[in-house]
């Protein structure tokens, strides 16, 4: 299928929401795309993305915690998995002063929220967009203004953030786009394929495992947090196979020039992370003004994000 719109034009399809569908239900925007992806956006959530499907097949991983217990409870037990969990803009990684564990972006409700579909050449294309405020009284005001792309014929997801400091003060901003692959795409002996000179773990790493590398599942199999050092490229590969299709995790290097993974594969558990970053995760560079992160100026932007897209084998 070369021309989505042809469909329409032609009138073997009466309307376009039939290849590009948003339904609203539940505190959820699903997004469906024919040829494309099918995903959930979660407005609750600072706009990070849900539950994602490549035609029948699974691709985020979900966590085995079966519901958000609200308020007061800490990330790990508020945390459902998804396709994309975003960490910042006050802490990523384990709390820090008065931070919690990732920060906030996660648990914080967007605001002014708008889906549009339009056609785009010869395809339908879905936009959600909103804004995710950070904002205090006294403290820092940061804007994340969120913009999330997705096309039919395009098995692909592309979120885009213009992070805004809107108070008068510098602060430091790290932020994450924790990107959770899971089962059946995830595999043993499935390969996170990343252009970098070493990895640099936080924990001593268990023997016979690699960071790279997820191995069969088993009980009680400790997860490995790695940082990988002079990333090129921007891209991190899950190699596929004769069964299964790459996935391709893309991001904006200029403003994202870390990688950093979370390999897990426990029994029950099972994920990869794939984590672009702009701040150190662990280490010593935690002890550094803002936790190492750089600093956003009163009134100046930054451009980032991250791509998600799964790709045949063969296909350039």
């Amino acid at each position: 299928m070369t021309s989505w719109t042809e469909l329409t034009d032609d009138g073997r399809v009466s309307q376009p929401s039939a290849l590009a569908s948003v339904e609203e239900r539940g505190g959820v925007i699903a997004v469906r795309l024919a040829g494309g992806l099918a995903f959930d956006v979660l407005p609750d959530r600072g706009l990070d993305l849900g539950a994602a499907w490549w035609g029948s097949t699974p691709v985020a991983w979900r966590s085995p915690n079966p519901v958000d217990p609200g308020p007061g409870r800490g990330w790990e037990e508020r945390f459902l998995g998804g396709l994309l969990a975003t960490c910042g803009p006050d802490n990523i990684g384990e709390p820090r002063g008065s931070s919690g564990q990732h920060g906030t972006h996660h648990l914080t409700p967007a605001t002014d929220v708008h889906w549009s579909r339009e056609r785009v050449g010869a395809a339908w294309q879905v936009h959600v967009t909103g804004t995710v405020p950070h904002t205090s009284l006294g403290g820092p005001r940061i804007l994340v203004e969120r913009s999330i792309v997705a096309t039919t014929g395009v098995p692909a997801v592309e979120v885009s953030d213009v992070v805004r400091n809107v108070g008068d003060e510098p602060v430091g901003v790290p932020l994450l786009y924790h990107v959770n692959l899971g089962a059946p795409l995830l595999r043993p002996g499935a390969r996170l394929r990343v252009d970098a000179d070493t990895a640099v773990v936080r924990e001593p790493l268990p023997p016979g495992r690699d960071p790279l590398l997820t191995p069969a599942p088993g009980p009680g199999l400790a997860p490995v947090v790695a940082e990988h050092v002079g990333v090129r490229g921007a891209q991190a590969v899950l190699d596929g196979d004769d069964e299964h299709p790459d996935v391709v995790v893309t991001w904006t290097g200029a403003t994202l020039p870390r990688l950093c993974t979370w390999s897990w594969p426990a029994r029950g558990a099972y994920v990869l992370g794939v984590e672009p970053t702009n701040a150190p995760l662990f280490g010593p560079e935690r002890d550094l003004p803002h936790a190492g992160a750089p600093v956003l100026e009163p009134g100046a932007t930054w451009h980032t994000g991250v791509r998600i897209e799964i790709r045949d084998r063969g296909e350039a």
